[in-house]
């Protein structure tokens, strides 16, 4: 069992041990979970209280005496959705003062695929249903890689699905990758023999670079002035390409 899942949903390492033993032990004393886990007393306890706290563990008392059990697993998703509803009422506290800095700014990195989905997530959550952006496409030989189709083909069935438009530029030799990537509404896409710049896209003020060799990595520039610029070539060269 990967115990990362778990941690991931906020939980320390001391509280998955114990919420293991105790579904493994079911109902017993503390002296019982300290045996297994092999954690301090002090410990233990302190646990055992955030526990219950949480919801993922109860007791009963027999005599003066708690005897403690694990919640059914699927407690955890209760668990999961409290945090989604607290997150959910900072988030437009968190978001005004992110506007506060947004002026200072300007780049920003993201590493491996989970980076990329933030990256790509980003023209989802800022762009409205009409909306239109742009993109110059991957070279042929990196369009090869299966896992790099189906990550875009995955994003862009989201895009199309919400309304938002994108025109994209690629070399000619992709035409029969595009098509099983871009087979979409609200999509557009045209072909050049020209050289051009490959892996941007151009939006909201923003310029997103992705450089798939190592890891993949995406830089993301926030600038008005190279936002026009890019802008500015794109549509030069979207006029002298062919559908």
């Amino acid at each position: 069992m990967d115990l990362r899942i778990l941690e991931d949903l906020g939980l320390s390492t001391a509280e998955v041990k114990i919420y293991l033993a105790l579904l493994e032990l079911g109902q017993t004393k503390t002296g019982r979970i300290i045996d297994i886990t092999k954690l301090q007393s002090s410990t233990v306890y302190h646990i055992l209280g955030s526990l219950v706290e949480k919801g993922l563990v109860s007791y009963i008392l027999k005599g003066k005496v708690k005897h403690y059990q694990a919640e059914n697993p699927d407690s955890l998703l209760d668990f999961l959705e409290d945090k989604k509803k607290n997150l959910k009422q900072i988030l437009p506290q968190l978001k005004e003062k992110e506007k506060l800095s947004a002026h200072k700014q300007t780049a920003k990195v993201y590493e491996g695929i989970k980076g990329l989905q933030t990256a790509y997530g980003d023209i989802l959550e800022t762009m409205n249903k009409g909306e239109e952006y742009f993109f110059f496409q991957f070279p042929r030989s990196k369009l090869d890689n299966e896992n790099l189709v189906l990550f875009f083909r995955n994003y862009h069935l989201k895009r199309s699905e919400k309304g938002i438009r994108v025109r994209g530029l690629a070399s000619a030799d992709c035409r029969d990758i595009m098509k099983n990537i871009y087979d979409l509404p609200h999509t557009k896409i045209k072909y050049t023999l020209e050289p051009v710049p490959t892996v941007v896209v151009i939006y909201k003020g923003k310029l997103l670079m992705i450089d798939w060799d190592k890891g993949p990595v995406a830089f993301s520039i926030r600038s008005d002035t190279i936002y026009n610029s890019y802008k500015k070539f794109f549509l030069e060269k979207w006029a002298q390409a062919s559908d």
